[in-house]
């Protein structure tokens, strides 16, 4: 994409995504009706945002990229609040310098960021309901082997009742995997 500021769409469980299609006034989040279209691919392509964040993809090679900042001392004129994504953004609008989000394909996941009260347990089965979205799609994701001493496995659950059976054709071996592969996730 011949951009500065390109960020590839990455999704979630939910409808969050690295990408706003609107800002208040006072610079915070805006939902619009440009948003779920792009976010469920309904639109595809490279689109024009006031905010990219998480996954941000900038041409150096560029004069304009010398003008993007995270911190809002360095930016001229500014006047939002103190955060990194919202300064980066409006650095970019003082700069003249367009952000994209392109959902042309699928690039990636990002998780919902946890809120004040959220527990780590709560992310972890965040985490767990993303990876089973992902796997109804694509490929388990990978992980890495020097990760792999944080991971744990669930050991299987009934729910409280005698046997749990799995229902699947024969013809559709694929699909008996990817279903197994949930089972495992889940415990």
């Amino acid at each position: 994409k011949n951009h500065v500021v390109t960020a590839p769409m990455l999704r979630s469980d939910g409808l969050y995504s690295n990408f706003w299609c609107g800002m208040t006034e006072e610079f915070y989040y805006l939902r619009t009706k440009d948003y779920e279209p792009i976010l469920h691919r309904q639109r595809s392509g490279c689109f024009a945002v006031p905010m990219v964040h998480s996954s941000v993809l900038v041409s150096l090679q560029t004069p304009q990229s010398e003008n993007l900042h995270f911190d809002p001392q360095l930016v001229e004129g500014y006047k939002g609040p103190h955060d990194d994504i919202i300064t980066f953004a409006l650095s970019a609008n003082l700069s003249d310098v367009p952000l994209f989000v392109c959902n042309d394909q699928v690039y990636g996941y990002v998780m919902v960021p946890l809120e004040k009260d959220d527990s780590l347990d709560y992310d972890k089965l965040q985490l767990r309901n993303l990876k089973v979205e992902i796997m109804v799609e694509s490929a388990p994701l990978p992980v890495s082997e020097l990760l792999e001493m944080y991971t744990s496995v669930l050991q299987p659950d009934t729910l409280g009742v005698d046997r749990v059976f799995m229902i699947n054709l024969r013809r559709r071996p694929e699909r008996r995997q990817r279903m197994e592969l949930c089972f495992a996730e889940l415990g």
